[in-house]
């Protein structure tokens, strides 16, 4: 679209010129996003946001996700066969692998940051943060949660281990009460990844 930005100006598509460069700009700056980003929004079955992120754990890059047969998949946690056979499925697809390929030529990222150490402290715990952190965004405290082998939800369930409790908890706090679901402090949480 920043070849046609003269056009998209003139024929007022997006608005004026300051409307317009920031529009463009956004686009550009979407294109740094980190690859399970990407993955969720190409609309894989059974791959959402959760899922992409626990995926993209296993693999440096998109393309190497690309190549990975339907077993390998499976030794990822939480994925079953139906979900490797859709993951599978869509990176064989012709016009999928064109798509794929004008992404990466417009200069999408494909690379994942580099590691960090990635504990095993939380592994096989599913945890859900609440409320909010002194020093920790929400995004942060699911971070952390990742980097230490657990896996980061959005909504208390029977399933749920954890949950992490700052400032005005709230509903999130009352339905893990009302199941049994073992709260934490920001302090408790940080004890147990130590």
């Amino acid at each position: 679209m920043k070849e046609h930005r003269d056009e998209l100006i003139e024929k007022g598509i997006i608005g004026k010129e300051k409307n317009t460069d920031k529009l463009l700009a956004a686009i550009e700056k979407s294109k740094q996003n980190t690859p399970d980003r990407l993955l969720t929004a190409l609309g894989i079955r059974n791959v959402g946001k959760n899922t992409a992120k626990q995926i993209m754990n296993y693999y440096d890059n998109l393309m190497a996700l690309a190549d990975a047969g339907e077993e390998e998949l499976q030794n990822i946690p939480d994925i079953g066969a139906t979900t490797a056979k859709c993951i599978y499925d869509f990176f064989h697809d012709e016009a999928n692998i064109e798509l794929i390929e004008r992404l990466r030529q417009s200069g999408l990222n494909m690379q994942m940051p580099e590691k960090k150490e990635i504990s095993d402290k939380l592994a096989g715990k599913t945890i859900v943060v609440t409320g909010s952190f002194d020093n920790y965004s929400r995004k942060d405290m699911e971070e952390l949660i990742v980097s230490n082998g657990g896996k980061a939800t959005g909504s208390v369930s029977k399933k749920t281990d954890y949950l992490v409790a700052g400032e005005a908890a709230g509903s999130k706090l009352d339905k893990a009460n009302s199941l049994g679901v073992k709260v934490l402090t920001i302090d408790e949480f940080m004890e147990m990844i130590k």
